[in-house]
């Protein structure tokens, strides 16, 4: 079976180059690709700091984590930056294993995130 996956997307005030993404499902190898389209498709569209909210993010695998791990470098070559907010206890433990706590910009508030861009 397919693992689900939606992006909600939201503007955020006084920022127009910026846009908050909801996570909502799993993140892994059988929908990535769909991630990754939408994703590049803001940043090549000027939207170039993006926040992911994964508070109801459920999942993400070893794949899906390297694709955040590009979306921030990719930010990151634009001028902008991929900043990881509202992460719950297991795709936290995950990107922990992984090592990849500190290349992520992982933040708890969604207003401290807002603030930093």
């Amino acid at each position: 079976m397919l693992s689900q996956i939606e992006l909600q997307y939201e503007d955020i005030k006084d920022k127009s180059n910026a846009k908050i993404i909801r996570f909502v499902g799993d993140l892994d190898a059988t929908n990535v690709e769909k991630v990754v389209e939408k994703v590049f498709s803001l940043l090549n569209s000027g939207i170039v700091n993006i926040v992911a909210d994964f508070e109801r993010l459920r999942y993400v695998n070893s794949t899906g984590l390297g694709i955040l791990l590009h979306f921030s470098k990719s930010a990151k070559e634009k001028g902008g930056c991929f900043k990881i907010v509202n992460v719950n206890e297991n795709v936290y433990e995950i990107i922990e294993i992984i090592g990849a706590t500190t290349l992520l910009e992982i933040y708890d508030e969604l207003d401290e995130v807002i603030n930093s861009l």
